[in-house]
């Protein structure tokens, strides 16, 4: 596996995936191919976008940042892979390189959010010994 910084060439792979796996439960989010490729266009201006690379194949991406208002804290924003090369190592590989490229950025602390209803992403990130953070709540109102 290769992972490098992504290029303009890459965007459609990487919205292509980022439509097909975000469309899956839990999080059902149904996108078009073009929303999401203006999505993961307006990530690649003002983030970083680091993809997975096997077999000359894009298989997954990270889109993260540093936090403009905490020099010492990135955050990850989407993190995907497809699943076809998920439970094979990747993910946890892919991972441990972006947190090392964001250590060198002056990195001290990761943040993300993870999806707290069936799915693997919060067992994932909690095998890579991260930890619930709980200084931020989610809420939310169904207006009628």
């Amino acid at each position: 596996m290769k992972i490098r910084k992504s290029t303009k060439r890459d965007l459609k792979s990487i919205a292509k995936i980022f439509r097909i796996e975000s469309a899956k439960p839990p999080y059902n989010k149904q996108r078009t191919p073009k929303k999401a490729l203006e999505r993961i266009k307006d990530y690649f201006k003002r983030q970083d976008i680091y993809v997975a690379i096997v077999n000359n194949k894009i298989v997954g991406f990270v889109n993260s940042d540093m936090d403009p208002d905490t020099k010492n804290q990135a955050w990850i924003n989407e993190f995907w892979i497809l699943k076809d090369y998920q439970g094979k190592g990747i993910g946890k590989r892919f991972m441990t390189e972006i947190e090392d490229i964001y250590k060198k950025k002056g990195a001290k602390i990761f943040k993300l959010v993870a999806n707290t209803r069936k799915g693997g992403a919060q067992g994932f990130y909690k095998k890579l010994n991260y930890k619930i953070d709980n200084s931020m709540v989610f809420m939310e109102k169904r207006l009628k």
